[in-house]
């Protein structure tokens, strides 16, 4: 360790403890004043910065609910929006979109996409746009996305995302990347493994409260076609070029290696990255530099690339979707924890 490094480190975790202290003082004092709706509310969110798969977990939960018979709503903040509004946002209600791209954020203008018959809801005060949701849009239970720490508005299921290395080599910020210190997920009614197995988790986790944990697993589907002609189905056997704006592009190149992909090379920019006339320019020029045949993305990125169609090259999304298993014992519980009639509405 490099003398910089000696005098770096400790201070570090003095700011990590300041911050952690913080954290639990924020939680404290915003659970005392939690607004609750009427209909209740799934929270999906995580202990740590960066990705954790939270938007096709949310969708998959979304998706569930809606088959047992409800109508739910999905209530989000809509980070990082072109066109931000002092109203509630319906992105979409169960029959139509409503919102465009700019005002909805690209996390919840793709859900609004993927998921008919849900609503979509975008404002930074969760509250207020559940209470819409009731009120105008007759939705019957609500998701809070990315919810862990948005403690103002009360919710009946604390579902919370984990790793591995949040774990076992979790700190608060600014030392590591832990949002708040591991104890908070005392508040968490179920943990979601991500990357791991169910009992690798609870041994990192050994005495923490013996809470339900379940395995969120990804899946890709099958390339579809944002540019081009070309037969996307035989696209997996020739070199590709990923492009994506996402908190871990990583884990999407390694998700789509392990599936047999053949990545030429990866273009990858900040997460919620909003897409320029010379991004295309210089994805173009990469990808034939690198002799790719296409460019693959994510449904996320896809929403924000499609103003610039047509492409000067074929362009596929890989859809990815979560699935929560054990499936039936996640969906038993999840009914009983939110009091849902087992034969649907």
């Amino acid at each position: 360790m490099s003398e910089a490094q000696a005098w770096t480190f400790p201070m570090l975790r003095a700011a990590a403890r300041l911050y952690g202290r913080g954290a639990d003082l924020r939680r404290a004092l915003r659970r005392t004043r939690a607004h609750r709706l009427a209909r209740p509310v799934v929270s999906v969110g995580n202990i740590a910065v960066g990705g954790r798969n939270k938007t096709p977990v949310v969708a998959a939960i979304a998706r569930m609910l809606h088959g047992w018979g409800e109508r739910p709503s999905i209530l989000s903040r809509g980070y990082r929006r072109e066109q931000p509004a002092r109203d509630v946002v319906i992105v979409r209600d169960a029959e139509h979109m409503r919102a465009s791209l700019a005002e909805s954020g690209d996390e919840p203008f793709m859900l609004a996409r993927e998921l008919p018959g849900c609503c979509v809801l975008v404002d930074p005060h969760r509250a207020r746009a559940g209470a819409l949701a009731e009120s105008t849009l007759q939705c019957t239970v609500h998701i809070l996305d990315d919810g862990f720490q948005h403690v103002q508005l009360a919710r009946d299921v604390n579902l919370v995302l984990l790793t591995l290395d949040d774990v076992l080599h979790g700190e608060v910020l600014p030392a590591g990347r832990l949002r708040e210190p591991l104890h908070a997920l005392e508040d968490a009614d179920a943990l979601l493994a991500v990357d791991t197995t169910v009992s690798r988790l609870r041994m990192a986790l050994g005495r923490t409260p013996d809470l339900p944990i379940f395995e969120a697993r990804r899946h890709l589907g099958p390339p579809r076609a944002l540019s081009g002609t070309m037969d996307f189905s035989r696209l997996h056997e020739q070199p590709v070029l990923l492009v994506t704006a996402v908190a871990e592009p990583t884990r999407v190149a390694d998700d789509l290696r392990q599936a047999g992909w053949t990545l030429a090379d990866v273009v990858s920019f900040r997460d919620h990255h909003r897409y320029r006339a010379d991004d295309l320019r210089t994805i173009a020029a990469r990808a034939r530099g690198v002799g790719a045949a296409a460019v693959i993305t994510t449904a996320k990125d896809a929403v924000k690339l499609e103003r610039y169609l047509p492409f000067d090259l074929p362009v596929a999304v890989i859809p990815l979707e979560v699935v929560i298993e054990p499936a039936d014992e996640f969906g038993s519980w999840l009914r009983g924890r939110l009091s849902l009639d087992p034969e649907g509405a």
